[in-house]
């Protein structure tokens, strides 16, 4: 569906009435792709190139910024080519060549026509190796390349799968993956996934298609074609899908710009450091610590501990003597803490005294308590080298928080950001307002709303500021087009199909395996026999040789020796290492030679020994379990999670067969190898295969 905008027209003729500077008419294309308004956009640059007195210089910006436009924000990106490829027949001023020939690489690429993209990202790194883009388009070729590799493995309604391609998967896989994926089966499977993975893109590329589009008329490989009718995608209409698809990609573009901004920025001299190291005299120092003893008694046995402190009794035999506190009987020794470690009553008391002296008593809320101050270190400054590195980092932080406030102040005067406007309307951002009733519309779509969040005037500001930062972070990254660096472009891509398929799949398949009520108590009722639960015993084995090693550990066991020990002393079963533990075995289901006499035992015995096949077994029975019918709200988990998974197998198959049905897909069988394989070292030749008469050509010079 269409929309024609004769709106369009009036606003880009209105705004056009005087020729403004290339700058200002780029800044307010991009301010507009920042706004979601693409086909106002298009028109404005448009009508500036029917502008007469534009220099070559200032058409080719023009003309470029329209080529973005059609390739990042309404993802057509073979429209974008064409205008690209104009630039390039009309001429690229000096300088500009690298970036051209990338984004033409760019938009080849997406158009999947990977020999052509190919090509031109080869232009950039042979010819333009000054080029800004350089490291992109060599990132960029090693992709295409394994694209463009000419053995293929699949086709997919012409589409190619390479064998390179399939290469680069098998090498992220486990190694027993991969040992399965170099079998002949194993290969089919992973070109049957790979093509079904193709077909799922596809099918939520179409899925997820805008349903309405806007139509502009641009010309597109040159100024003096003819322009042609382009429809515009119109954004999403889907806020949950759109915040999936925005999301991931905001949070990469923020945080490459936030590295341009801040981080890249940031450079602390040697000269910055040592100053604020001279500066900061209190910052490096190391308080003094207190190594001290104590005793907390009460009035009754107070002056005892004075008689005893003042007959010379050692302070440490006092405290263990008649100390009340937890450190009694370490003879009241507290461990080595700064001033601010001590207690509150403490601290005065122990600044005052002098190392090796006992203070008087004093009162605390434990009761008396006297302190001896054993030792107390000296208060130093570090050396500089010691704290170089932490002085390092306080002032990388303290110019990122600048840089950081000077970028977002910068970046709010470019978005023109204006706010409490009064009235209904909160704040003017990049030519947008917000209003009292976004707020209102935000709140509502909180998963957790309550009739009190409406009204809370906190949250409220809070929203404000998110949606007013929102405005200002996309107008600056419409501005600087990190977009285009290949990194971030392909991971967004990436990303982008990716949540597609999720949506797609969750439609298609995850949203059809809901399981009702009757469904389980029918399944219950058809399959009771699934839900029976035989008895079980849990058993440690001992297996040995020979009967009389066997009477021998049955006679130890009965004197009292565990079973464990003489199981990893002496069993040849598998189980030694574990002390003969096996666990819990079931009824007429285990395999084990010994069941019938497990069964028969009481809890914690241990039968006598049991002669098999495999030598002489002795088990202990340490707990049993009854058989017994498990109940429909026993088994309603089970059974909800194995008909979920039947109905999501029966349509993803289903889904793979319409797929696969109404694609032309070709599987290419894995060629034979041009040569045979190389002898093993050592092997004997294969005399069978050669002729019998065979007479060997003479000697030629």
């Amino acid at each position: 569906m269409k929309s024609r905008a004769i709106i369009l027209i009036i606003f880009v003729a209105v705004s056009l009435a005087t020729a403004a500077p290339v700058e200002e008419v780029l800044f307010e294309a991009r301010r507009m792709c920042a706004n979601d308004s693409l086909p106002q956009a298009l028109m404005k640059l448009e009508a500036a190139l029917e502008e007469e007195g534009w220099k070559k210089q200032e058409e080719y910006l023009l003309n470029l910024e329209k080529g973005d436009i059609l390739l990042y924000y309404a993802r057509l990106p073979e429209h974008a080519a064409k205008v690209y490829e104009g630039l390039i027949k009309l001429g690229i001023p000096k300088g500009k060549e690298g970036e051209i020939y990338y984004r033409l690489g760019l938009a080849l690429e997406r158009s999947e026509q990977f020999s052509d993209a190919a090509r031109a990202y080869e232009k950039v790194v042979t010819d333009y190796s000054d080029s800004p883009y350089y490291d992109d388009a060599l990132s960029a070729i090693e992709r295409c390349f394994l694209k463009n590799y000419e053995i293929r493995v699949a086709y997919v309604d012409s589409y190619p799968i390479s064998q390179l391609e399939l290469d680069e998967i098998i090498s992220k896989l486990s190694p027993v993956e991969q040992k399965d994926a170099n079998t002949p089966e194993g290969r089919k499977k992973l070109v049957d996934r790979v093509v079904y993975e193709r077909l799922l893109k596809l099918a939520a590329r179409d899925e997820y298609a805008p349903s309405e589009s806007t139509e502009v008329k641009i010309k597109l490989s040159c100024q003096s074609c003819r322009p042609k009718e382009i429809m515009i995608p119109n954004p999403l209409t889907d806020s949950s899908l759109v915040d999936q698809l925005t999301g991931y990609e905001r949070r990469m573009l923020l945080g490459k710009l936030y590295n341009m901004e801040v981080v890249e920025k940031v450079d602390v001299t040697e000269k910055e450091m040592k100053k604020f190291y001279k500066d900061s005299t209190d910052k490096f120092v190391v308080l003094p610590k207190y190594t001290i003893r104590e005793i907390v008694t009460d009035s009754v046995n107070l002056d005892s501990v004075l008689a005893m402190l003042e007959a010379d009794v050692p302070f440490d035999s006092v405290a263990k003597t008649y100390s009340t506190a937890p450190t009694k009987d370490k003879g009241g020794l507290l461990e080595s803490r700064f001033l601010s470690g001590l207690s509150a009553g403490m601290q005065p008391v122990a600044e005052t005294l002098s190392v090796g002296t006992v203070s008087e008593p004093y009162w605390t809320t434990r009761g008396w308590e006297i302190i001896l101050l054993e030792d107390r270190t000296e208060k130093v400054r570090r050396p500089y080298d010691e704290v170089a590195s932490w002085i390092e980092d306080m002032i990388k932080r303290g110019k990122m928080v600048e840089l950081s406030e000077s970028a977002l102040n910068r970046f709010r005067a470019s978005a023109a950001l204006d706010t409490l406007l009064g009235g209904a309307t909160l704040a003017k951002v990049a030519g947008t307002v917000i209003t009292e009733s976004d707020i209102d519309a935000y709140i509502e779509s909180l998963p957790m709303k309550t009739p009190e969040q409406e009204q809370d005037t906190i949250l409220r500001k809070r929203i404000l500021a998110q949606m007013i930062d929102d405005k200002v972070f996309g107008h600056e990254l419409a501005q600087q087009k990190l977009f285009l660096a290949d990194s971030l472009s392909n991971l967004i891509e990436s990303n982008r199909r990716q949540t597609l398929v999720n949506n797609f799949m969750q439609k298609e398949v995850e949203s059809k395996t809901e399981v009702g009520d009757e469904e389980i108590e029918t399944y219950y009722k058809e399959h009771k026999q699934e839900f029976w639960k035989p008895a079980e015993a849990k058993v440690r084995e001992i297996l040995v040789a020979s009967e009389d090693t066997a009477k021998m550990i049955y006679e130890l066991i009965s004197e009292g020796v565990k079973f464990d020990s003489l199981a990893r002393t002496y069993s040849k079963a598998e189980t030694a290492q574990r002390s003969g533990y096996v666990g819990y075995i079931k009824k007429d289901e285990s395999g084990k030679p010994y069941e019938k006499q497990a069964f028969k035992a009481k809890d914690g015995t241990v039968t006598k020994p049991i002669k098999t096949d495999e030598g002489y077994w002795l088990v202990s029975v340490e707990a049993k379990k009854k058989a017994y019918q498990q109940t429909l709200e026993q088994s309603q988990s089970t059974i909800r999670q194995k008909i979920s998974q039947e109905k999501k197998e029966a349509a993803e198959t289903a889904l793979r067969e319409r797929l696969t049905a109404s694609a032309q897909i070709e599987i290419i069988e894995e060629p034979p190898a041009e040569f045979p394989p190389p002898e093993e070292p050592g092997s004997e030749p294969d005399t069978e295969s050669q002729p019998e008469d065979v007479t060997p050509e003479p000697d030629q010079d």
